[in-house]
């Protein structure tokens, strides 16, 4: 699997052989493996449809490595600075992928018809809008505006609390 990976790698454009070059397979592992996984994370816990899932953990985990090997590439023949800069990098672009990734489902739901919100936004203003409606529906209860729920209790002759 290694080898595919690395024939894949050295097939790919010029910017990833260069990005790649110098970098052992299990050195690799160990500085994509962990971008993969955020990924991976994002993708998962990303609320909405499968392309949704797709576009928030593809671009993080495309910005953590592309981010994290430039640092690391920044870093020359240092090894601990390679590394410190191979992190640094993995998370500016965790980020930038995370931006890409949202304006990206912005995109698609405006495509799809939507506001052009992200599947966070979305399920933001689904929630708003339920608790909004739940305390419209405890308010009028609460008051007795619904009817059916206090009027049983009214006595007119009390004049309501009101001397």
């Amino acid at each position: 699997m290694l080898r595919f990976a690395g024939h894949a790698l050295k097939a790919g454009p010029k910017a990833v052989q260069w990005l790649t070059k110098g970098i052992g397979p299990g050195e690799m592992i160990l500085r994509v493996l962990p971008d993969v996984g955020f990924g991976v994370m994002a993708g998962v816990q990303t609320p909405g449809d499968l392309t949704d899932k797709l576009i928030a953990g593809g671009t993080q985990a495309l910005g953590g490595v592309t981010g994290g090997l430039l640092g690391g590439k920044l870093g020359g023949k240092n090894q601990l600075l390679a590394n410190v800069l191979d992190i640094g990098g993995s998370y500016a672009g965790d980020f930038g992928g995370m931006m890409i990734g949202d304006n990206a489902q912005r995109l698609k739901d405006k495509l799809m018809g939507g506001e052009g919100l992200t599947a966070w936004e979305r399920m933001s203003a689904e929630q708003q809008a339920q608790y909004a409606q739940e305390l419209e529906q405890q308010i009028l209860t609460q008051y007795g505006l619904i009817p059916g729920t206090r009027e049983q209790y009214a006595d007119p002759t009390s004049g309501y609390g009101v001397a």
